[in-house]
Formats: structure tokens, sequence, C-alpha cells
């Protein structure tokens, strides 16, 4: 069967849409050109795969992927592969499939002004998917998040974060802490991402189980440790990871990578060892517990410090950003702690 390819291509009206998210949805899904249809050859149009916007589309399974080829056959309309700017957008499985099996497709480039405004649209239309797994959902929630944030044509300032938040949960039937969870988790993702794809993939498809409070604290470690660990969990098939394993692995890709010792290190190493033995302090259950109190007052006076600062409110939304996302990931450590001290004080 001879390929039926056309592309349409268009020419998009600039506005700058508000905060309300129907409407910045709405915009983002209807924006496209709007010039005549015009029959292009098959393969002059070489379509790329941008590898930040995948990241946004959930891989299909095998019998996914069934269930479109089935759909695509029986369609009485031609296909459309929807493109930005040469890259796939949503449509890269339903492009494969017509590609493979010879069914006429058109293109259809859309018009965005950066990636941000294409990842909205890869958003949107990815929450209405029913087959997203919670983890996949979470991921595109804070994502969405994410981008309008970094839309500068939305005219967003860093103190709107927590409305559009509670705008964006009133939607989704979901509270504005939720949202804002879900922001930071997706980040953190995108640091996994960034060292391992086939990895992260794995935690949102829910192949490797880990718990949300865990995924930032594996996004904290070197990249060689990330990939570390990605190594490790594909090596023992793990369906399961905890933050003991996380730890133990990125702290072994260090011992794995060291040098062979020559004998002046292992004889100045016995010697520290014997030397240990001799000097052993009096043990203390409170030394720690009493260094973090003093690095605390530390931490408390600089941040009242940069709090009362006559330049605070001058501060840029990136700085503002990555401040708040430090401040969350600290009340979420103290809160941790708190925990742990109430419960010992009722054990």
């Amino acid at each position: 069967m001879q390929q039926n390819t056309t592309h349409q291509a268009s020419q998009a009206e600039r506005t700058v849409p508000s905060l309300d998210l129907d409407q910045i949805d709405h915009q983002i899904l209807l924006i496209q050109m709007k010039h005549d249809l015009r029959n292009i050859p098959g393969n002059s149009v070489n379509i790329k795969i941008n590898p930040i916007l995948s990241r946004l589309v959930q891989p299909l399974n095998e019998r996914e992927q069934e269930v479109l080829f089935d759909k695509l056959s029986s369609f009485d309309t031609v296909p459309v592969i929807h493109i930005w700017r040469n890259c796939h957008l949503a449509d890269q499985y339903v492009y494969e499939l017509c590609t493979d099996y010879s069914i006429p497709y058109r293109i259809v480039e859309l018009s965005f002004e950066n990636i941000n405004q294409a990842a909205l649209y890869i958003c949107s239309i990815q929450l209405s998917n029913e087959n997203l797994t919670p983890e996949y959902k979470m991921y595109i929630i804070g994502q969405k998040l994410e981008y309008i944030l970094q839309g500068s044509y939305l005219g967003i300032e860093a103190n709107s974060k927590y409305n559009l938040a509670a705008k964006m949960g009133h939607k989704l039937f979901l509270s504005a802490g939720t949202i804002v969870k879900y922001h930071t988790i997706s980040n953190a993702l995108n640091t996994v991402f960034d060292q391992d794809e086939d990895f992260a993939r794995n935690i949102l498809l829910g192949k490797v189980r880990i718990s949300h409070e865990n995924i930032p604290e594996l996004a904290r470690l070197m990249p060689d440790e990330i990939k570390a660990v990605a190594a490790a969990a594909k090596r023992d098939n793990l369906g399961r990871m905890t933050l003991s394993f996380i730890r133990n692995e990125a702290q072994w890709s260090h011992v794995k990578n060291r040098a062979p010792q020559s004998r002046r290190e292992r004889t100045e190493e016995k010697m520290v060892k014997h030397a240990t033995i001799r000097q052993m302090p009096q043990y203390d259950p409170d030394s720690e517990a009493n260094s973090l109190c003093m690095t605390i007052d530390s931490w408390i006076s600089s941040i009242q410090r940069v709090h009362s600062s006559s330049n605070f409110g001058k501060i840029t939304t990136k700085a503002s950003l990555q401040l708040m996302k430090k401040l969350s990931f600290l009340e979420h450590t103290v809160k941790t702690v708190q925990e742990s001290l109430v419960e010992r004080g009722t054990a």
C-alpha cells in the first residue's frame, strides 16, 4: 500500500494566557497552524524524538499496542500525527504503527512558542489517558505545574505557585499540598531520567516500587551513584527499592571504583586501626543529637537573616523556586524526625 502522507502548516496567534487553568488548557490544545493542506512525499519529513518531551508519554505495553493497531486499521478517516518543530508530541506510537504496516496518515504541525507550551500540550493529552499508572499520572501532574511555572509567557510569579496548585487540585480532586508534592517528586525523577532513562521509566511504570519519600533521596545522589543504584536494581531484578538499598549501593559504588591499595596504604591503615583501638573514646549516645542541635541553631539564624533582609522581596523567580524546594525538603525531614521522637516517647 502506498503511503499517503499530508502535511498541515499554519500561523498561530500569539496570546498571553491568564492564570485560569481552563483557558490555559484550551489555548494550548487549540494553538496550531492554519494553512491549506499540501501533499508531501512520505520520506521528506524526518520526525525526531525529543528526549525531554518523550518522558511525558507513557509507553504502551504489548496489549495496548494491539488495541491501537485495531483502531487504526478500522478508522474511516486518516490518522493524524501531530508534531512540533519536526519532533513527536503524543502520537509516536501511532506513527510507528502506521509506518510499520503502511497505514496512510497525515502530519499536522502545531505551532508553539517554546518547549514549555509543547510540554503542556502533551500533559493535557496524557492526563486524559485512563490507562496511566498512578506513578505516571503523578509525574505528569507535577510536570504540568513545572512547565506552567517555567513558562514566562504566563507571567506567573513564584508566590502564585500554591494558588496555581490549588486550582489544579480542584480540577483533579487533589489538595494543593499533594500537587506541590507531585511537583517536587517529578523534578526529582527528571534527575533520575538524566542518568538512566530506563530506570526512571521502570519507576513510573510501577516495575520498580519506591516510596514517594525516597525518590528525592535517590535524586540527591551523585550521577555515578544513581547509575550504580539503577544497575543494581536491574541486576537483582528488584521489585521494591528501600532507602537502605539506595544508600548501600551508592556507598558500594565508591568501593568498586576505588583503585587497589598500595603496600604503604595498607600499612598506614593497619596503624590507624591499632591506634583507634588503643584510643577508643567513651561512647556518648547524645553526641550526634547535641551536634545537630547546634547546627539547627545556625540554620535558624541564617533563615531569619535572609527573610529579614531588605533584598528578600527582590529575589528572582528562579531563586524563589529553589528556596521553596529546599525548604520543603527541610520541612519533610523535620517532620520525619519529630514523628520518630514522638514514637520513642510513647513507646
